[in-house]
C-alpha cells in the first residue's frame, strides 16, 4: 500500500500502521492493536486520540475496557473534504492579505511533471469569470507523454469552461489536426487559430502574470509576475492574433 498518499493525506506514520492495523484486526483493544502494528504502546493510544478526533476511527466501552474499530476507509474522504471546507473558510482573509500587496514583480520557475501542471493550475485558479487568459505558441506536451497530457489538458479545460474563463488561443500550424487541438476548438468560452510558427515554446498571458513553458523531454517553465511585462506580452498576442488563422 502507498503510505506516502495516506501522509500526503494528513496522517503520521504511526497513524497509518494503527488504522491499518484496526481494519486487519477489526473491533479490538489496544493490546492487540499494538502487537499487529508494531507500534509502541504509548504511541498507539496517541495515535488512537488523534484518528478519534479526525473521525477515522470509533470505541466502545465494554466492562470497562476500552474496544476500537476503525471507520470505513471512506471516511478518509470525509475527513478530506472537512479539512478542505476550513481551508475555504479562511480564502477571503487569505485573498484580502494577497490583494493589500503593493505592485509585485517576481518570477518563479517550476520543473518537470508537476512543475508543469502548477504552471496551468494556477492559471485556472487565479482567473474568474468573464476573466481571459490568452496563449501562444502551444504545444501542450503533444510530443511528450501526449495520452497523460492530454487527459490533464480535458479536465483542466472543464475547470476552465465551469468558472467561465475565456481562453485564446494560437496553435503552432503543426498541431491542426492534433486531438488536444480539437478539444479546444469544440469547447465553450474559447477560440483558437493557427499560425505557421516552430516553436517548443508556449506562453499564457492572465492577469498580471505571463507563464512561459519549454516543452522538452523534461519539460520546465516559469512564472513573470509583473503587470507592466504582462500588458506587454498582451499587446504582443494582439498583433499575432490579428495575422493568424483559423
Amino acid at each position: 500500500m502507498k503510505d506516502k498518499i495516506l501522509e500526503e493525506a494528513g496522517l503520521t506514520k504511526n497513524e497509518i500502521e494503527v488504522y491499518k492495523a484496526l481494519l486487519k484486526l477489526g473491533s479490538t483493544t489496544a493490546g492487540p492493536l499494538t502487537r499487529k502494528s508494531g507500534v509502541h504502546r504509548s504511541r498507539v493510544y496517541e495515535a488512537l486520540n488523534r484518528l478519534i478526533e479526525k473521525g477515522l476511527v470509533s470505541f466502545s466501552v465494554q466492562a470497562n475496557r476500552k474496544n476500537f474499530q476503525a471507520q470505513n476507509p471512506e471516511a478518509i474522504i470525509n475527513f478530506l473534504e472537512e479539512k478542505k471546507k476550513k481551508v475555504k473558510e479562511i480564502l477571503p482573509e487569505l485573498k484580502a492579505l494577497q490583494l493589500s500587496e503593493p505592485d509585485k514583480q517576481e518570477a518563479k520557475v517550476f520543473q518537470g511533471y508537476k512543475g508543469i501542471k502548477s504552471i496551468f493550475e494556477n492559471i485556472v485558479n487565479t482567473l474568474g469569470k468573464s476573466q481571459e487568459v490568452l496563449t501562444f505558441g502551444a504545444r501542450s506536451g503533444q510530443d511528450i507523454n501526449p495520452d497523460v497530457w492530454e487527459a490533464f489538458f480535458k479536465h483542466l479545460n472543464d475547470r476552465r469552461v465551469k468558472k467561465g474563463i475565456i481562453q485564446k488561443m494560437i496553435y503552432n500550424e503543426d498541431l491542426r489536426d492534433s486531438q488536444v487541438a480539437k478539444e479546444y476548438k469544440n469547447s465553450k468560452l474559447t477560440q483558437v487559430k493557427f499560425a505557421p510558427q516552430k516553436t517548443i515554446t508556449g506562453t499564457s498571458i492572465y492577469g498580471d502574470n505571463v507563464a512561459m513553458i519549454v516543452w522538452e523531454e523534461k519539460p520546465y517553465g516559469f512564472i513573470i509576475t509583473s503587470k507592466e511585462v504582462a500588458d506587454s506580452f498582451r499587446e504582443q498576442f494582439k498583433i499575432l492574433w490579428k495575422t493568424a488563422k483559423r
